[in-house]
Formats: structure tokens, C-alpha cells, sequence
């Protein structure tokens, strides 16, 4: 088991390693045969939004917003899962090809309005500076003060991903490197031809219910979601900075386990698919962890706590040595 003190993200990922020994290396490995599954069942599903939205036009009375209903959720949870995997392209666990990856990560990009080479300048800084006062999605670093800080948990939980849709080019473009400003100009270029292609050519019905729609939604399941990943954590422990959530087993399919977010923090280099397994190996090592059951059981944790700014971290278990 690792060592009861705090530890640094390097420290704790080295310990790791060592302890988790031969199991470690197959949890890397990239399967390309997985990663189809994960884009023919949630493209699938965008799909069956889009159909359930062109249905809609020639529908009347309830079915109309039946139908609408059905498209705005199908096509939500389909987008939501995108992200997803633009965050593995991220990691570089899309595809092993490099060109593939960015492209493909490009690509599920485009469907949110968000430049895959932007996100991942961010989110790298917030893997390799996480606890620290560089790590740009932290709120923690931005001030210490409680009324401020709750005010900025505020807003990610109701308006961060509008937010982030227009402060990530901005921040990426003033962090990255040149080369990273190029790729910026380069896929935002595409997405607005892409963007512009949509606007002109689908039909209104499919456009509004089976993609722009959705997309608050969306952004509803990306804020709940990052805030129960960092909100109310130890930001000083990397095995305390991030929460593993273990819900029902469907909502981890379509969050492409994301939900294990600490392992993942140990180690990105490990796709999505192998996130349980990496769990089930290293679970019992962990001295202490952040976790919970479920992102609403999290989030009412989360308001309670709010009134009272309270800042105590939430779901902390600690195990004997």
C-alpha cells in the first residue's frame, strides 16, 4: 500500500507502478477494435437522434414533442460521448497513428464547437500542474477567498461550459507554443466550414432538435460532471485531488468510464476501456481516496456545503495500513 502522507501526482503514479507490476503495462495497451465499438455505438446513437428528429417534421399533436424529446436526448448523450473522446484524443489513446488521432479527435471537436488542439494545451497543464497554483482549472489558485471562490464554483456549475467555449482558444492561444497557435487557427478554420456546411444544407427540424438543442444539455452533463471530478477534493494529495465515482453501471458506459477520474489522473496513458480493470488492480493500494456513488448524491453534498462555505472535501474513505 502506498505511504499514509500526501503525495505529489509523480510520487504517487511511481509507487504505483511498482506495486502494480506486470497488470500495468496490458492496461496500456491501445485497442483499435474497442475504440471502433465505443464510435459505431454512440455515433449510432446521434443517429437515431437525427432520425427521431427528421420524424418530427412530419409528425403531429404529442408525437411531435415525443419525438423531439427523443432526439434531444438520444443526440445529447451522443454528444456528451464525443467529448469524451476528444479528451482520449488528448492522451493520444484514440488511435495509434498520430495524424489519425488529431484528426479524429478534430472531427468529434467540431460536433461541440471545440478546437481539439486548444483543449489539449489546457487540459496537459492540468495534468502536469494539478494541486499547484498553475494548474489553470483550479479555482483554488485564483483566489482565497471562500465568497469568491463559491461564486466561480458557481458559475462552472451553471455556465462553465459557455465559458470554457470561449476562454480555452483564448488562454490556449497565450499559454501554447507557436506551433500550437497554428493548429488552433488551422481547426477552427475547419469548424467554422464545417459549422457553416450544417447551417446550409440540414434541415431545420434535424439542425435545431438532433444537434443545437442538445448541446445545452450537453454542457449541463460536462459541468456536473468537472465539478464532481476536482469540486471539494484535497488539491494538496494527488490520490485526494480527484474523485472516482462508481454509479450504475449504465451511466459508466456512457460516460466511457470517465467516472474513474482518479485512476485516470495516475495514469492517462490508459484508454477508457481499460479504466476498470486499471480500478479493480489498484483500488486496494490506495491508503485513501476521494470517491461516491453518484454525481447527484455528489451534487446535493455539493449545494449543502455551499450555503455554509464550507470547503471540507467530500467522500474522503481511508483504509488501514
Amino acid at each position: 500500500m502506498l505511504t499514509p502522507e500526501p503525495l505529489a501526482t509523480r510520487d504517487a503514479r511511481a509507487a504505483l507502478t511498482e506495486i502494480l507490476g506486470d497488470a500495468l503495462p496490458p492496461l496500456r495497451q491501445l485497442r483499435i477494435g474497442r475504440r471502433l465499438e465505443d464510435l459505431a455505438a454512440f455515433g449510432g446513437l446521434w443517429a437515431v437522434g437525427l432520425a427521431l428528429a427528421t420524424w418530427s417534421g412530419s409528425a403531429d399533436g404529442a408525437a411531435v414533442w415525443a419525438l423531439r424529446t427523443g432526439a434531444v436526448v438520444a443526440s445529447a448523450l451522443a454528444l456528451n460521448a464525443f467529448v469524451l473522446l476528444l479528451h482520449e484524443g488528448m492522451h493520444g489513446v484514440l488511435f495509434r497513428s498520430r495524424r489519425l488521432n488529431r484528426w479524429a479527435a478534430v472531427a468529434l471537436g467540431a460536433t461541440v464547437g471545440m478546437s481539439f488542439s486548444a483543449y489539449r494545451v489546457l487540459h496537459t497543464l492540468h495534468h502536469d500542474h494539478l494541486g499547484t497554483d498553475d494548474d489553470p482549472d483550479d479555482y483554488a489558485a485564483y483566489t482565497d477567498r471562500p465568497v469568491l471562490f463559491w461564486a466561480m464554483q458557481g458559475l462552472r456549475l451553471t455556465v462553465g461550459a459557455a465559458i470554457y467555449l470561449v476562454a480555452i482558444p483564448v488562454v490556449a492561444s497565450l499559454r501554447g507554443e507557436r506551433a500550437d497557435r497554428v493548429r488552433i487557427a488551422q481547426e477552427y478554420v475547419v469548424l467554422a466550414g464545417l459549422w457553416a456546411a450544417a447551417l446550409w444544407l440540414a434541415p431545420a427540424d434535424v439542425l435545431v432538435w438532433g444537434w443545437l438543442a442538445p448541446l445545452p444539455v450537453v454542457a449541463l452533463m460536462v459541468q456536473v460532471r468537472g465539478l464532481t471530478q476536482h469540486g471539494l477534493t484535497d488539491r494538496h494529495d494527488a490520490l485526494l485531488s480527484s474523485r472516482t465515482v462508481r454509479p450504475h453501471p449504465v451511466v459508466a458506459f456512457l460516460l466511457l468510464n470517465e467516472n474513474y477520474h482518479l485512476e485516470h489522473h495516475l495514469f492517462p496513458e490508459v484508454p477508457s476501456y481499460h479504466l476498470p480493470a486499471l480500478h479493480r488492480a489498484a483500488w486496494a493500494h490506495l491508503p485513501r481516496a476521494c470517491e461516491d456513488t453518484s454525481y447527484l448524491g455528489f451534487l446535493g453534498r455539493f449545494l449543502r456545503q455551499s450555503l455554509a462555505l464550507d470547503e471540507t472535501p467530500v467522500g474522503v474513505v481511508r483504509r488501514e495500513a
